[in-house]
């Protein structure tokens, strides 16, 4: 999912219902941060371990390094994105600017917006300026300016149109709070800690509470939760052909390849290498 990297840490991409470099039922990630806007039909993304249904018009911002993977996509499904790395970001000086446009960033929720139709033509026109002068591809003076300006206007736009639905500061019940506070620590620490206590712990909660409370709210166990994570990052990393079934192993932190390989069988019903060749 995406496009060549201009070199700069910022590039346009485009996925068409004509075209399907989508990658269906394979976790992928990316080093950027991604913003996508969907321009027809409707697919299901699973972000880390949330799902969302996007349709058209729907704005959705990932985050560096988190895991995706488009699960069902419809035959007209199309968007067109930015893709942007931290350093890209970093450049065009938003942070010193107004950090407070980055809150949605660091939002408990995912940032996901459904557009009306005014705000969604002010968001084709900022794509626009943008695929624009990407094209140009450093021609003409002042192009990197001018791409930082522009990219900065669209941020800023994002951020007003998050603050105007009340996404960030949407209400939640404590018990919601507390799960959706899990599953933002899993992603960061699964590889190394995957007891129920070492998050509970983080939590300032008790185990048995944390379990009976993400049961309650998501009608999936913490363990669950715990082992789809677990199994996302394996997939991953096995869509790597350099990486040996034994490094992917170690990366995991199993004690060895046999063990890794009995859970993947376990929830996949294929072992690593059946599910390297199916790819």
């Amino acid at each position: 999912m995406g496009a060549e990297d201009d070199g700069k840490g910022f590039h346009i991409f485009k996925i068409t219902e004509h075209s399907r470099k989508i990658p269906l039922q394979h976790p992928c990630r990316s080093d950027y941060f991604s913003f996508l806007f969907v321009t027809g039909g409707e697919a299901c993304l699973k972000v880390n371990l949330m799902d969302h249904t996007i349709k058209k018009n729907s704005f959705l911002v990932i985050s560096p390094n988190d895991l995706r993977q488009f699960q069902q996509i419809s035959r007209d499904f199309s968007f067109i994105g930015i893709g942007a790395t931290r350093d890209f970001i970093v450049e065009t000086g938003i942070h010193k600017k107004n950090i407070d446009a980055f809150d949605f960033f660091s939002s408990q929720t995912t940032p996901l917006l459904k557009l009306e139709d005014e705000d969604t033509k002010v968001i084709l026109s900022l794509f626009d300026v943008l695929c624009k002068k990407s094209d140009e591809k450093g021609s003409g003076s002042f192009y990197d300016q001018i791409i930082h300006f522009s990219f900065s206007a669209f941020i800023f736009e994002i951020a007003s149109l998050f603050r105007k639905v009340n996404i960030v500061h949407t209400k939640i019940t404590r018990k919601e709070d507390l799960v959706i506070r899990f599953l933002k620590l899993l992603p960061l620490h699964f590889k190394e800690e995957r007891s129920l206590g070492f998050y509970a712990n983080l939590l300032f909660v008790t185990p048995k509470y944390l379990t009976q409370t993400i049961k309650e709210i998501t009608g999936k166990t913490a363990g669950e939760f715990i082992d789809e994570m677990v199994i996302m990052e394996a997939k991953a990393l096995l869509n790597d052909l350099s990486a040996s079934i034994r490094q992917v192993a170690e990366e995991l932190n199993f004690s060895d390849q046999f063990f890794f390989s009995k859970f993947f069988k376990k929830h996949v019903q294929l072992n690593p290498s059946q599910y390297r060749r199916s790819l």
